[in-house]
């Protein structure tokens, strides 16, 4: 079967429609001018329902959707504050750990030099020493509490062998989260001297 296209451009702003229609040849509204009004009017309908869809949205969704917003951050906020503060607990211990490794590595490439770190519990903070000089000096984030740092012999102070065994012997570094209160402790093993992190405090305490 032919087919014949009309093509009806109804100009309404803000933008131009353009309506495209086959109309059979053979048997079906011969006459093109009923084509055109059945055609006009039914662009008429497309540039109505065309501009009510470009109106964008209405002043109560707007508001609507701004309001969810708020609530679904207010809810969320503080569940990723307190990640945030768990996760500084843990880099906070990870970069203990790391300074602990770099002591006793200094002690057992350098000869004739005794590196030890410092702890001081009372300021939240600890050094990295050899002698009279202070080679690094880190204070703990204030989100971040140093609760205990004591070894053997009631030492505050931890150094290692050239062999790389810690002196006065191993111990445990517990900080603590100030806000969620929970713990992490870095575990300094007494014969050789691995470091390692922990969310529970080592054996030994339990056994005694």
């Amino acid at each position: 079967m032919l087919y014949r296209v009309l093509v009806l451009i109804c100009r309404k702003e803000p933008s131009n429609v353009v309506l495209y229609a086959r109309v059979p040849c053979a048997g079906q509204k011969t006459d093109p001018e009923n084509q055109l009004d059945y055609l006009k009017d039914f662009a008429a309908v497309r540039c109505a329902r065309g501009e009510k869809k470009a109106g964008g949205y209405s002043l109560v969704e707007l508001l609507v959707l701004v309001g969810i917003s708020f609530f679904v951050l207010a809810m969320a906020f503080p569940a990723s504050k307190s990640g945030l503060l768990h996760q500084m607990l843990f880099m906070t211990a990870r970069q203990l750990a790391q300074d602990i490794r770099t002591c006793q590595q200094e002690n057992m490439s350098t000869y004739g030099q005794v590196f030890e770190i410092i702890f001081d519990v009372t300021k939240d903070r600890y050094y990295l020493v050899s002698g009279l000089n202070t080679h690094k000096k880190v204070v703990l984030p204030a989100s971040v509490d140093l609760v205990w740092a004591v070894f053997p012999g009631g030492e505050k102070a931890l150094r290692f062998t050239s062999s790389g065994s810690p002196l006065p012997g191993g111990g445990t570094i517990t900080l603590m989260s100030r806000t969620s209160n929970s713990f992490c402790y870095v575990i300094v093993a007494p014969v050789t001297g691995r470091v390692r992190i922990s969310t529970t405090p080592p054996a030994s305490w339990y056994d005694g």
